[in-house]
């Protein structure tokens, strides 16, 4: 039996995540900080979900593996692997200078936000 309280741990973090991004974009932070703050959710909530079905907690950050990893015990999230890569963009290249720096524009932001919910609400169906 997994131990459901780990996994909403990790959902519980994540959602500060996106608390904080929320607020950062109707405060017109910057982008990039606002998009790795949804990095930071959707990877919290990858791997709160391998925790709900595995019992393990994963290592990484990168999305694509731990979707492919979801994606051993549900083909559907194969749907988000090009999402995935979009967003894993806003992990390494927003926190560090850079010689020729990530442009991320509100479009982008947006993105980020809707593929931050489609997946938490592909999550959440799936644990309820």
């Amino acid at each position: 039996m997994v131990d459901s309280t780990k996994c909403n741990e990790w959902f519980v973090m994540a959602q500060k995540d996106i608390k904080g991004a929320k607020i950062l974009f109707e405060n017109d932070a910057d982008n990039e900080i606002v998009c790795f703050h949804c990095q930071q959710a959707v990877d919290k909530y990858l791997k709160g979900y391998l925790i709900y079905i595995t019992g393990e907690l994963q290592e990484g950050h990168s999305l694509v593996k731990l979707c492919k990893k979801i994606m051993k015990y549900d083909k559907t999230f194969g749907e988000f692997l090009k999402d995935m890569a979009f967003i894993n963009t806003f992990y390494i290249e927003t926190r560090y200078p850079a010689a020729d720096p990530l442009i991320v524009t509100k479009e982008d932001t947006e993105e980020c936000f809707k593929i931050t919910q489609n997946v938490i609400s592909k999550i959440n169906s799936l644990i309820s």
